[in-house]
């Protein structure tokens, strides 16, 4: 019987191809281009290819996010992820870090399909 391979992409991958950064945004290298106190505050989440667990049962030391692109405008962050659960979903997470680049503040979150996160994302930027 002769095999066959089907390649699925991934919802993230493509995500991060077709969605560059609005006008006046910067798209932000993972892991380098990420403040350490905004990374410290988003807590444990995969890196871009990296294994996560997608599944909705936890599993002790693996994250359940994967980021899918990081933009930056001044002091605001938006961090778009893949989050696990019972249906693989994004959250884009619009972080301020305020005057002094230290004090990360959370000041939207939007959990919703994969395949609107760069439009959702591009809405929470203003842009």
């Amino acid at each position: 019987m002769a095999g066959l391979l089907v390649m699925v992409a991934s919802p993230a991958l493509a995500a991060t191809r077709d969605c560059p950064a609005p006008p006046g945004t910067v798209a932000v290298d993972l892991p380098s281009g990420l403040p350490p106190v905004l990374r410290k505050a988003m807590g444990n989440i995969a890196l871009p290819g990296e294994p996560f667990n997608t599944i909705d049962i936890y599993v002790k030391g693996q994250p359940n996010r994967r980021y899918i692109f990081v933009w930056n405008i001044g002091t605001r962050w938006i961090v778009a992820t893949e989050q696990g659960g019972i249906a693989l979903r994004s959250a884009i997470f619009v972080y301020d870090l305020g005057k002094d680049g230290k004090t990360p503040t959370l000041i939207n979150e939007r959990v919703g399909f994969m395949n609107n996160v760069c439009g959702a994302a591009t809405k929470l930027a203003g842009r």
